[in-house]
């Protein structure tokens, strides 16, 4: 395995404030980073690609980067307001899976050390597909796999935040120790503001784990705009590109996401 200091990429600097993104390839690394970790620091994850993925190997990672030119095409194909249904429905088609094991206790070891964990998560809100609620049927399928961020949620109380642009009718919503933005009409950072302005919470420093580098861009950056100086944590973690997928031959890859894009293309 290589060291973890092998693993750091660039650091960015913020010139408003002090914040850096690291790149990270293996969860077991990706914990180091919360040593230190307190009463207050704000530990935040992304959910898929980060905490868990699809067990339908044509969503997993690994196979999506190995067939790069097939997912690129299908995407192009469909309409771009479509784009985010569509990707909802690799997260609602098939059982999730953990991406690692040691995800479960660490989390408890953060419960233990009373360090506030919340989940910052694309995913939309409201009525999708066969769902009913997609914060309620997202709370329970990590449950399910060990994952609780009601146990370490730094706010107890239910949010919407109509304050925020709409997507589908709906807004985005924080529930159970997570903050779904509902798609990309609004960025993760300006969720994430708006989550700490109606909140009134306070923290020292953030750490923020995901798997898009623009999302960590996007936190470090409205972070910045605190009227309290805020240390920035990113990681950006790569790590579900190099996980074992399940193998899948080119033929059913491509058959499988065409059939979801015609799905998609369907609901509204």
């Amino acid at each position: 395995m290589k060291t973890f200091w092998l693993t750091l990429s660039i650091t960015f600097c913020f010139v408003a404030g002090y914040a850096q993104i690291t790149q990270v390839n293996e969860m077991e690394e990706v914990l180091h980073f919360f040593n230190d970790a307190d009463t207050q620091t704000l530990a935040i994850f992304d959910v898929d690609m980060v905490l868990v993925q699809p067990s339908d190997p044509a969503f997993q990672m690994a196979n999506m980067k190995r067939f790069g030119p097939i997912c690129k095409r299908i995407m192009h194909e469909i309409p771009a307001d479509k784009q985010m249904i569509f990707l909802s429905l690799m997260t609602v088609c098939s059982d999730l899976v953990l991406l690692d094991p040691c995800i479960p206790p660490f989390l408890e070891q953060l419960k233990q050390k009373e360090v506030p964990a919340m989940a910052l998560t694309a995913n939309l809100t409201g009525a999708f597909s066969t769902v009913q609620s997609m914060e309620k049927w997202r709370t329970e399928s990590l449950r399910l796999l060990g994952i609780d961020f009601e146990a370490t949620a730094p706010y107890q109380n239910a949010l919407v935040f109509q304050e925020l642009a709409s997507y589908r009718g709906n807004y985005s919503t924080y529930l159970n120790g997570i903050l779904f933005v509902n798609g990309t009409v609004v960025s993760k950072g300006e969720a994430l503001l708006a989550f700490l302005a109606k909140t009134g919470l306070s923290f020292n420093k953030v750490i923020f784990v995901d798997d898009r580098e623009e999302n960590l861009q996007s936190v470090a950056s409205a972070l910045q705009m605190l009227e309290k100086p805020l240390e920035f944590q990113g990681i950006h973690f790569t790590g579900a590109q190099r996980m074992g997928s399940k193998e899948i031959s080119a033929e059913a890859f491509e058959a499988r996401w065409l059939a979801l894009a015609a799905e998609a293309k369907q609901l509204n």
